[in-house]
């Protein structure tokens, strides 16, 4: 009988451990999905904010002049940005930080290193899905533009999209005549990173 009794108590305890960690893993998807909102109205409103106040582009921009410049920056709500992305497929702008750490990360996309100027920069963005997470499965020849704070537009489109492993840094930042944008997030888990390869385009129609 007190043999019963035990077995008993420790099947209660399984169930109320199996419980338990049901209820953990329905904590962190709720969080996850609460975050990625919080991350896309964010980004949403300091998009809006950028684009009145960025003024028209300067055709008569001599683009060699840019090239040994530092990007211009608009503060906003204590951060500093660079510009903002547009993917006209995804009906997506998105805010581009000048500085990158996982806590700005959680509001925008932030620059990882390079100028666009010189075609080399590598932006980094969560894989919220407001944020880099649709980009993952878009087609080579997407068009991405990239607008800075001073209105000039850069146009680009996919190339390719790799995955990495963490430690490929170096590779991630090189620079190469395949390339001249790179994007890139986590894939689900963290374990490696979606790289989206980019091309600069001559299309002057934006």
């Amino acid at each position: 009988m007190k043999k019963k009794t035990k077995n008993n108590s420790r099947g209660r305890v399984w169930i109320l451990l199996g419980w338990l960690f049901i209820l953990a893993a329905l904590g962190l998807i709720a969080y996850n999905i609460y975050e990625d909102h919080q991350a896309g109205k964010a980004s949403q409103e300091v998009v809006e904010e950028l684009t009145k106040k960025i003024k028209e582009p300067d055709d008569d921009l001599d683009e060699e002049l840019l090239e040994d410049r530092e990007m211009p920056t608009m503060e906003i709500d204590g951060y500093r940005y660079i510009g903002y992305l547009e993917v006209p497929d995804l009906e997506m702008k998105l805010p581009v930080m000048e500085e990158w750490d996982y806590k700005r990360l959680k509001i925008a996309p932030c620059r990882y290193s390079g100028t666009v100027y010189m075609d080399d920069m590598v932006i980094a963005g969560h894989n919220y899905r407001k944020h880099f997470s649709p980009l993952r499965s878009m087609p080579n020849g997407t068009k991405i533009n990239f607008i800075d704070v001073e209105g000039n537009v850069y146009h680009y489109e996919i190339s390719a999209v790799e995955i990495l492993d963490p430690y490929q840094v170096d590779y991630l930042t090189d620079i190469s005549e395949n390339w001249d944008l790179t994007l890139f997030t986590c894939t689900l888990g963290g374990q490696t990173r979606h790289t989206i390869r980019c091309l600069r385009t001559d299309e002057e129609d934006y």
